[in-house]
């Protein structure tokens, strides 16, 4: 007897063939890429004559989008099952004022993804093949337009 009765548990076989769906960090190739071109920019800027008002401008407005896509990464992968305790609102505030702490967000955000995908029973191979399948619809998408 599996499936679900009139109190909405579920019993049998079908809770223990039924796996938790991947974790998955939504923000952090995107952080990568603004840190690189905020880098770029921050290199930029002088050769303008622009100064130190100008480079510090940069700073604020990278820094704040920074915190807010940290924020709204932790915020995600809360939803979808991991537990981050309060270390969250550490990563949120130090993204405001250090300037490597996106790198090491994003150094320590996989291992936290890796990490609850093998609690889950995922492994690297199933990752990469996950990766691949998603790439190839959207391959396929694109051609069918």
């Amino acid at each position: 007897m599996s499936g679900h009765h009139g109190d909405g548990y579920r019993r049998g076989r079908q809770v223990e063939e039924q796996r938790e769906p991947r974790v998955g960090s939504v923000y952090r190739r995107l952080l990568l890429i603004i840190w690189g071109l905020g880098a770029v920019i921050l290199l930029v800027v002088p050769a303008f004559g622009v100064g130190w008002t100008g480079i510090f401008a940069v700073v604020l407005v990278m820094h704040a989008f920074f915190a807010g896509l940290i924020f709204l990464d932790v915020r995600s992968l809360r939803q979808q099952g991991v537990e981050w305790g309060y270390s969250r609102h550490l990563w949120f505030s130090s993204a405001l004022v250090f300037p490597f702490v996106t790198l090491v967000y994003c150094w320590y955000v996989a291992r936290v993804v890796r990490r609850e995908n093998e609690r889950r029973g995922y492994t690297d191979d199933e990752a990469a093949e996950a990766d691949s399948d998603s790439d190839d619809e959207t391959r396929e998408e694109t051609a069918d337009r």
